[in-house]
């Protein structure tokens, strides 16, 4: 891989971002809307409990930004390229797959973390809630633990897009909403049915936000359970790099990049 090629990707990205309505829309409007919905769905709450919900809630809105981000604008970019018919002069060019992939991850986490900082100046503004109450490092970890599992699900995405070509591209918009209820976000595991929990014991986010849950109750957190949780998200995402190279290969073989369709 070569890092000026990575940075040019990356300004191309850039461009696209600051120029262009709905992109701006992913980073603010879309994180502003969830965050104030949930506000006044706190307020309401708060009226008939004294039992404080808004930590949970927004602690899961602001961290789920970081999969939201990764898993979704690996999809929309590369559809990006096939809506432009531009993947074939993208890989006619000496820029390889793993550097295009790169660029899209470094900047999907970029703007993830512009909404993670805006989310974060909003709920400290309006409900005084402040995310940076929990320690650093849980903290840190867990951004790092959601970014992998994003990315590796951004993965699977464009691999089924090499695979199937657009007509799979409703999942770019709806894996992230897929996952989310199994990952219990807003409410602990134990709510769920045994069937969903089977599915949610295996997601590396299901134990960012059960320890997430677990501090806001006074209770230990549990690092070791991370540290799995994070060798778990570090593990998908190598397997979906192999899941993508073959589908790659396989849309070169069959002209699906030349096509578009």
């Amino acid at each position: 891989m070569k890092w000026y090629r990575i940075s040019a990707l990356l300004l191309k990205y850039y461009y696209i971002s600051i120029n262009r309505i709905d992109r701006l829309f992913d980073i603010f409007f879309w994180p502003v809307i969830d965050l104030f919905i949930w506000g006044f769905a706190y307020l309401y709450i708060e009226q008939l409990s004294n039992f404080n919900l808004l930590s949970m809630m927004f602690g899961g809105i602001i961290l789920w930004i970081f999969v939201w981000k990764a898993s979704q604008d690996l999809g929309t970019f590369v559809l990006e390229d096939f809506w432009a018919r531009n993947l074939y002069n993208l890989f006619s060019s000496p820029i390889k797959l793993s550097e295009h992939i790169v660029s899209i991850i470094l900047f999907a986490f970029f703007r993830g973390l512009v909404s993670f900082l805006f989310q974060f100046i909003l709920a400290y503004t309006f409900y005084a809630f402040n995310i940076f109450q929990f320690p650093l490092f849980f903290l840190a970890l867990s951004i790092l633990i959601l970014s992998l599992f994003g990315m590796a699900l951004g993965l699977l995405i464009v691999a089924l897009i090499f695979r199937y070509g657009q007509r799979i591209q409703v999942i770019a918009w709806s894996s992230v909403w897929i996952v989310q209820p199994f990952s219990c976000v807003f409410y602990p595991l134990t709510v769920l049915p045994g069937w969903a929990q089977n599915i949610a014991i295996i997601l590396p986010s299901t134990y960012v936000f059960e320890n997430l849950r677990s501090f806001l109750n006074q209770q230990t957190v549990n690092y070791m359970q991370l540290f799995f949780a994070l060798l778990g998200s570090v593990a998908l995402l190598l397997v979906m790099a192999v899941v993508l190279y073959y589908s790659f290969q396989h849309a070169k073989k069959t002209g699906l990049l030349a096509r578009g369709d």
